[in-house]
């Protein structure tokens, strides 16, 4: 969870999911707190009563930024990939043009 830290807010939201995981209450079932973790993409913040499902939902949030923030990077270096691929290529067909270029006839 302190992974998806990259925000000021997303510290204060995993201290307070920690203490709502450590404290049984009459508010939130424990159940309800396992859901989230176990299988957070597809729980519904809506379960978890009002003054808690900010923290919930805010959680959610970090989770799928994180996987926008991981599918862009892979996106960029794929790209950097075949940009290196491709100017590797381009310089070895220019350095074979330049050697048969050069021999005398």
């Amino acid at each position: 969870m302190k992974k998806l830290i990259r925000e000021v807010n997303d510290k204060e939201i995993c201290n307070r999911l920690e203490i709502l995981m450590g404290v049984e209450r009459e508010d939130i079932p424990p159940h309800l707190i396992r859901a989230l973790f176990d299988d957070p993409l597809g729980f519904d913040a809506d379960q978890i009563p009002e003054p808690f499902s900010q923290y919930a939902k805010h959680f959610l949030y970090m989770l799928k930024r994180d996987q926008r923030i991981q599918h862009r990077e892979r996106i960029e270096k794929e790209k950097r990939k075949s940009a290196r691929s491709k100017t590797a290529t381009t310089s070895k067909k220019a350095s074979r043009s330049r050697k048969t270029s050069s021999r005398p006839a």
